[in-house]
């Protein structure tokens, strides 16, 4: 994690890996050609996905840093859901071993880095899992912020909003973080995004430039989708890797 006296790295971070092994692998292999020093997950390892398990354990086995999302607290604090919502849940949970529920149960809710702030939601609460929408959202979050630049993902939307902005900025292009205004950058998802893109989402960090770059990867979603079918999940968690939404 940070030192306040550490030179600047090149990092890594994403989010929303939902038990999507072939994204997760793709984008790791992605970063090793990236100049990548360090990396962050932002939780929402498991849910929707087949390999719930597997995604866990290869995080583990490379030891990143990763925070607790709400499909991660649904599988290891029990939730109230009903209908295909709670049957994937329990679906998942019943895949993990209490070591690895109890690793999920003990993730924490925030990074506090010198450089960066990131949360799986929204702060101040991040126990409530509310999301960033638009610039309403983002201001609310903004008064809570301690940092120039915090990270989130949990909506699947990449995203760039610049406090007193209106509106979410381009994150096709990549995005110069001031030290004068306070920023928040989505970092999308990699084994489920919704905003159109199959393709799997993550973004770099470049702490001396100060350069956001949002990256997309391509992987084997045609594998993704088996495992939820072999797993008997709903057909749609399958249908929609495809789609990007």
């Amino acid at each position: 994690m940070g030192d306040g006296g550490a030179m600047p790295e090149t990092l890594a971070i994403f989010s929303d890996i939902h038990a999507n092994l072939p994204a997760l692998r793709a984008v790791l292999a992605d970063m090793e050609g990236q100049g990548i020093t360090g990396r962050f997950c932002l939780g929402d390892v498991v849910g929707y996905g087949g390999s719930p398990a597997a995604c866990l354990e290869l995080l583990r086995d490379e030891g990143i840093p990763c925070l607790k999302g709400n499909h991660d607290a649904a599988v290891t604090h029990g939730n109230e859901a009903g209908g295909v919502i709670k049957r994937m849940w329990d679906w998942t949970e019943k895949q993990l071993d209490a070591d690895q529920r109890n690793w999920l149960a003990e993730r924490p809710l925030v990074f506090e880095e010198p450089a960066f702030q990131a949360v799986h939601a929204m702060l101040p609460m991040p126990e409530n899992w509310n999301y960033v929408l638009n610039a309403s959202d983002a201001d609310l979050h903004f008064e809570f912020q301690t940092r120039p630049l915090c990270f989130i993902g949990h909506t699947h939307w990449p995203a760039f909003w610049l406090e007193g902005e209106g509106g979410s900025l381009d994150t096709r292009i990549t995005q110069k973080v001031s030290p004068h205004r306070k920023q928040l950058a989505n970092v999308g998802s990699v084994g489920q995004p919704r905003d159109g893109d199959s393709r799997a989402c993550y973004v770099i960090y470049d702490e001396a430039s100060g350069e956001v770059q949002w990256r997309r990867v391509s992987y084997d979603i045609a594998s993704a989708q088996r495992a939820i079918e072999e797993a008997g999940l709903p057909v749609f968690f399958a249908e929609r890797l495809a789609m990007g939404k």
